[in-house]
């Protein structure tokens, strides 16, 4: 039984970066609004967290931001669960930059694809409309191409900004949001020269131009300090800002 959700739900099944400690899942989140559960992202170890909150077989849909493996690494997972497993007959759809299947299927070694069913996120940017929500995504400067997402649904919304260097076109997208979920990858360190991730400096100055109602952090390196990071983004945007608490449920 689908489990319906009266406000705008988000969860971070993982949080963390390429690799991150020992408790942490690689880039994930869930989104539940009256009827609809919409995932963005699924790096390892999130799909086994997805399951603890809603059926795969009721999962409307599965926003791709861009395909460096720690966004995407369990739908190999979820494929398996789709395609033999409980998800047989359902097909999980999953909207993503062009070239996903190519790069699932020579994982999957030839073996015939079956399970997910996926659809081009269009360049540049535009909107999704998926059972109860409303998913509008906009290409941030990372892996070309990668989407900053926005969901929203009665007047509440959250915008998850994928990876990023620093950007105008997040602000924009994420303008007067109530929760904004931000990569933080380089703390309170500086941001060493062409890379393409921001660091708490950069969080604050993107949070005071988008005026969201509170501020997540995700997607630092193990290294970084959490408390001077989240000082730094304070001196900037004065509002709530924490570090992502997986598996936490957090409302719009």
């Amino acid at each position: 039984m689908r489990r319906v959700s009266a406000t705008l739900e988000f969860i971070p099944l993982g949080a963390g970066a390429g690799y991150g400690h020992p408790d942490q899942a690689q880039s994930g989140y869930l989104v539940r609004a009256g009827d609809t559960a919409v995932a963005l992202d699924m790096g390892a170890g999130t799909f086994n967290r997805l399951m603890g909150f809603v059926d795969p077989r009721h999962l409307d849909a599965v926003v791709i931001s861009h395909l460096h493996p720690d966004h995407l690494a369990d739908l190999l997972a979820a494929r398996i669960y789709m395609a033999h497993g409980p998800g047989l007959g359902h097909p999980m759809h999953v909207h993503a930059p062009p070239g996903l299947m190519g790069r699932l299927e020579g994982i999957a070694a030839g073996e015939p694809w079956a399970g997910i069913t996926a659809h081009d996120l269009p360049a540049g940017g535009g909107t999704l409309e998926i059972g109860d929500v409303v998913v509008r995504h906009a290409e941030v400067p990372h892996l070309p191409p990668t989407h900053a997402l926005r969901v929203e649904r009665g007047g509440k919304s959250v915008t998850y900004g994928a990876d990023c260097r620093p950007n105008d076109a997040l602000p924009e997208l994420a303008q007067g949001t109530d929760i904004l979920v931000v990569e933080c990858t380089f703390g309170e360190g500086d941001i060493p020269e062409g890379a393409m991730h921001m660091n708490a400096r950069a969080v604050g100055e993107m949070a005071a131009a988008a005026r969201p109602g509170r501020v997540l952090l995700v997607h630092g390196d193990p290294a970084v300090d959490r408390d001077a990071s989240v000082d730094i983004v304070r001196r900037a945007y004065d509002g709530p800002v924490e570090w992502a608490r997986e598996r936490h449920v957090y409302t719009a």
